[in-house]
């Protein structure tokens, strides 16, 4: 009934000027499509912990032990002058290491448009080819610096530096005084472990999760949604400086892979309906995860920020056929919040 009502008011609006969207759908009524981990890979250093760095050192540092590595970092610079955020590596034994990509958010004071640059570039950035660097034995070695002109007091940075090792190998980041580049070097040499602040949000965890739905969902039993941060929980690692568990609230720096399994005959409509509040963030989407679309909340004007201070709001993903599975795949972007639901709607001719 909900369907040919909006089919009805769609007839309406467009004779009016306006499109569909005008009928919102986040209150329809939706069977949550349960999800299921498949699988991990590759290991991700996550570094937002002290998130407001009063000190100079070393954030946090974690072990990669052999394959595909991701650092993810989000921290904002509280020495009080400018400092100098750097991504490194440190290695018992001499050995070469492949930088595969390097990705940076835009530095802000508001924290979400870090969040919203960092998850766009992320997606939109074009392979790169791998540089290769030789570590020497028990020395750090920079391989990625945030911002070489200096980062200015209460600015966050965020981005990611991703590598592949043959060994194991250990990837940290580290907050340092300005000055010329042997300096940096001295200081990072020199630098002390920072102590966790009551965040807490550091550790060594995996780094991208496959997810995907047992039984294909049909159709014809009408609109269905994906709960993300919801029913899967976050994932815990190890704080490898300070020898505990944390978990990850928000699987930040974490790729979600999601395939929806599907049947039936037509097409449906998909949205992108924030509930945790504000969600400023980059998805790829498509039936073929090779080649998909790209859809952001950042371009959605509704307010300041998407979601910000309700759960209404909501975006248009395209127009999906039955039948199909449809591919996701994101990074849960900085300064955002879940849960986030995806809904599916059957276009009735």
């Amino acid at each position: 009934m909900r369907n040919k009502i909006t089919a009805l008011l769609a007839g309406f609006f467009a004779m009016a000027g306006l499109t569909v969207s005008a009928v919102s759908p986040v209150n329809d009524t939706y069977t949550t499509i349960p999800l299921s981990l498949t699988g991990t890979d590759g290991t991700l250093i996550f570094s937002d912990c002290p998130e407001y760095a009063d000190n100079h050192g070393i954030l946090y540092e974690g072990t990669v032990k052999k394959g595909k590595g991701r650092v993810y970092y989000y921290h904002v610079n509280q020495t009080g002058s400018p400092a100098r955020l750097v991504i490194y590596a440190k290695s018992r034994k001499k050995q070469n290491l492949a930088i595969t990509r390097t990705v940076k958010g835009e530095s802000s004071r508001d924290y979400i448009s870090t969040g919203a640059t960092l998850s766009f570039r992320e997606v939109v950035k074009p392979a790169e080819k791998p540089e290769i660097l030789k570590l020497a034995k028990n020395e750090r070695t920079i391989l990625f610096e945030d911002n070489p002109e200096g980062i200015d007091p209460d600015m966050l940075v965020s981005g990611m530096v991703e590598i592949e090792t043959e060994k194991p190998v250990t990837l940290g980041a580290a907050i340092l005084p300005d000055g010329s580049q042997e300096d940096l070097q001295k200081s990072l040499d020199t630098a002390l472990r920072l102590p966790p602040d009551t965040h807490e949000m550091r550790g060594t965890f995996d780094a991208d999760m496959n997810l995907e739905n047992k039984k294909a969902w049909d159709f014809r039993n009408g609109p269905a949604e994906i709960v993300v941060g919801k029913s899967i929980p976050f994932r815990k690692g190890r704080d490898e400086m300070s020898q505990v568990t944390r978990e990850n609230t928000g699987d930040y720096g974490i790729v979600y892979h999601i395939s929806f399994h599907n049947k039936g005959e037509g097409k449906y409509r998909l949205y992108i309906n924030p509930q945790g509040g504000v969600y400023m963030g980059t998805f790829q989407i498509g039936h073929n995860e090779k080649v998909p679309m790209i859809f952001r909340t950042d371009t959605v004007k509704r307010g300041k920020w998407f979601g910000n201070g309700t759960d209404q709001d909501y975006m248009e993903a395209g127009t999906w056929e039955m039948g199909r599975d449809l591919y996701f795949r994101f990074i849960p972007a900085g300064a955002a919040y879940l849960p986030l639901r995806f809904l599916m709607i059957p276009v009735e001719e």
